[in-house]
Parts: C-alpha cells; structure tokens; sequence
C-alpha cells in the first residue's frame, strides 16, 4: 500500500489525522462513538439558571438510561467532567470509583477517593508503572490501528484489572470542550480562527519534523501552506458564523473521533463505555446556549452546586479551591496565588532535581531500560526507516535527549507510533 505522505506530515503535526487522510490513500473510517451529528449555533435567550435546569434533565435522563441495571465503573480524576458525573449518580449505590497517578509522580488520586467518601462508594487508586508500554505495543496498536499518537492512554497499564469491577465504563470525555468558549470575538477573521485552531491541534515539536519531512519527500510548496489550507478547508465545511461555536465543531468533528476516541478503544475492547457528552440530545443543547453561559465551565459547576454542596466543597484541582471559591482565585486568594506560583517553581526545581514524573511520556521514554527500547524502535525498525530517514530520526532522537525533551518528546512518540504501525500493520496488508 502507498502511503499517503501529505496526510503522514499533518498527523506528525497535530498527533492524529485530519478529514478523511488516513496512512494510506484511502478515507479515515470513522470511530465507534461519535454520532453523524449536524453542528449548528442557534443560541437562545435564556439565562444561566435555564441553562443549569435543562442540563440537568438532558443529562440526567441520558445517564438514567444507558445505566439502568449495570454496575458502573467511574474513571475519577480532580477535574470537572468526572465529577459532574459523580454529583448524577448521588443516588446510585453499584458504583465502582478508580483513579491513577504516575508511579514516582504527584498525590493525584485523593480528589477521587474523597468524592468516593461522600457517597461511600467503592474506589481503587493504581500507581501507573514505569515502561509499562513496551510489553503492551502490539496490543495497544491492534486497539487503536495507530491512529494517534499512543503512549497517552494510560489505562493501558490497568486495564486489565480495572475492567472487572463493573458491566460499564462511564466516562466523562469532551465536558471541558463542549462547557468553554475560547475568547474569540464575533468580528475575528477566518484567518484568526485558523491561527487559533492551528495554536489548539498542533505541537511546535511535530510541525519541525512534518516540515524537515515535507523537504525530505520533495512535496510541492511548504508544509506550513498546504496545513493551513488543510484546515481552512475542513473548516469551511463547517456552516457556523459564531467564531467559538464553529471551533468548538471542529473540535469535535476532527480532534474527538480521530485522537481522543482512539483513545477511548482502551476502554471499550475490554468493556462497554457511556459518553453522556457525546449524545446528540447534548449536542442540540450546546448549540442552542450562547457563548456567555457556556464559557469558563458554568454550566457544570453550578449543576454540581446544585446537586452535592459535599462534591463542590471538595478542590477543583485546576485551582485548588473549591467551587463556591475558585473564582476569587485571581483576587481574595491573590496572596494563595502568589504561594502557590512560588511553591509550584520551587516543586518543579525538585521534581527536576529528583525526577518526579509529570508526563506520561516520562514514564516510557525516560531510564536505561525505557531508552534501550525506545532506540530499538527508533533504530533498529527497518520499515520505519523505509519512510523516515535515519539522519532525521538521529536529528529528533539527539533533540529529545539534549535540547528540549517536552518539546521534542511529541516527535519522539509520533516516531514510535509510525514504528509500529509500520511493522505489525503496513506491509502485512
């Protein structure tokens, strides 16, 4: 099969596929979650507390009914998504809570088990191992075909276990996108929008490398151009005038089913998953609620105040305040916020001196076991090296471990991924 190299350089570029590209030149077929849903902004004139109200129904009744007689199994984290969730399902008893942090890195799972104590549910906390990936490539790989950048979905590590604590996976996936505005205004221009969304999707690390490789394979014209008009054209097919609300659509039509829902597949190839944010009912709601009620998350916080004051007295992790307090955070809690910009440099000077685990990536790539696997991918893949020359892998590899490892880190991972679908699914076909 011929590999399609303009769509290679875009994926590089953002970690997943745009339109219809796929590796090879046929169309991308979809993914198992998102709904043929038709983007639309015809906002109303109703105010927050309305808003609040109809979420509550829509939501609610979604969950009332893809739930009924299943146990559910409920991924935690401390943000808003998971727990708007939670405050749903107060009066549920067959809940299973799990939550993860990075083994070596910070106390994360205790958001998660204190929502568990308010509504005594089961919960299970798991430390995600170092170098848990490479004895998991060819599975992982056979779940997602590859499709994205892939040491992300840490649930990898856990799976296994995880998934016999219930009939379901509940997920709370695509909240923060389709609860926020992104601050453009309605008189910005097309050409703004783009730069915005090519801001969003892409990492300066892989448009580096989709550049070197543009030059490398003697495309036509420069890489930056044909990306730009790329975007500008599944964004054109998008018929929304309001700025956020059409990147909020294209979000959700390009990044949802072709990164985070390869993702998702961790999930679903074990047990069945509930997306309550990704039901068409939600979908007609957000395009029906105006900008000002959507933006900063309101939505969801006040839903979660009305439901559970003891989930909103529990810290947002984002700001370490609760939600009837996180939004003093740039002016009561001013001195809370100097502390904790002064304790967070002095924790990243420490976790730098002792290498606390922040990133995923840190966990496969970093250690002489991690590198010796990682190299041997990198290096020793001989259909890799038949589409990626091994001066530019050096040249990214040398990068990663001497310039700027969390810049070049995104490259490193998208060489991986091209590396392995190359060997188990390129040449077999």
């Amino acid at each position: 099969m011929k590999v399609s190299k303009t769509s290679l350089s875009n994926w590089f570029a953002t970690g997943f596929f745009l339109g219809d590209q796929n590796f090879v030149k046929k169309k991308y077929l979809g993914d198992d979650f998102s709904s043929n849903f038709e983007w639309s902004s015809n906002p109303r004139n109703i105010s927050l507390d309305s808003a609040v109200s109809e979420f509550s129904n829509i939501f609610e009744s979604i969950i009332e009914r893809e739930i009924k007689g299943k146990n559910i199994i409920l991924p935690l984290s401390g943000g808003l998504d998971s727990r708007t969730l939670a405050a749903s399902l107060k009066d549920y008893k067959n809940v299973v809570v799990i939550s993860y942090e990075f083994e070596g890195g910070l106390k994360e799972t205790g958001y998660a088990q204190k929502i568990a104590k308010v509504y005594d549910w089961e919960f299970h906390k798991y430390q995600i191992k170092n170098g848990y990936l490479w004895d998991k490539l060819e599975t992982l790989s056979n779940i997602t075909k590859c499709q994205t950048e892939f040491t992300h979905p840490r649930q990898m590590a856990i799976i296994d276990e995880i998934s016999d604590f219930g009939d379901v996976f509940l997920s709370g996936q695509w909240g923060d996108v389709l609860f926020n505005s992104y601050g453009m205004s309605p008189k910005d221009s097309i050409s703004k929008q783009i730069l915005k969304l090519i801001k969003l999707i892409s990492k300066p690390g892989g448009i580096e490398l989709s550049k070197d490789l543009w030059d490398f394979w003697g495309l036509d014209g420069d890489f930056e151009t044909s990306f730009y008009q790329k975007i500008k054209s599944e964004y054109d097919k998008i018929h929304i005038t309001e700025p956020n609300a059409k990147i909020r659509a294209f979000k959700s039509l390009q990044w949802a089913p072709r990164w985070a829902n390869s993702n998702l597949k961790v999930f679903s190839y074990k047990k069945d998953i509930i997306l309550p944010y990704y039901d068409k009912s939600m979908l007609e709601f957000i395009s029906s609620v105006p900008e000002k009620i959507l933006d900063k998350r309101k939505i969801q916080i006040e839903y979660i105040k009305n439901k559970s004051r003891e989930l909103s007295l529990i810290p947002w992790q984002h700001y370490d305040l609760n939600l009837y307090q996180y939004q003093n955070f740039n002016s009561l809690y001013l001195p809370r916020r100097v502390f904790r910009y002064t304790k967070r440099l002095f924790k990243e000077i420490i976790m730098r001196k002792n290498k606390i685990i922040q990133r995923n990536w840190e966990l496969q790539f970093i250690g002489r076991k991690n590198e010796n696997n990682l190299k041997k991918w990198l290096f020793e893949t001989e259909e890799l090296k038949d589409l990626v020359p091994i001066e530019l892998i050096t040249k990214y590899y040398k990068n990663f471990k001497t310039v700027d490892p969390v810049k070049y880190s995104h490259p490193i991972s998208m060489l991986l991924t091209l590396a392995v679908w190359s060997k188990f699914h390129w040449k077999k076909k």
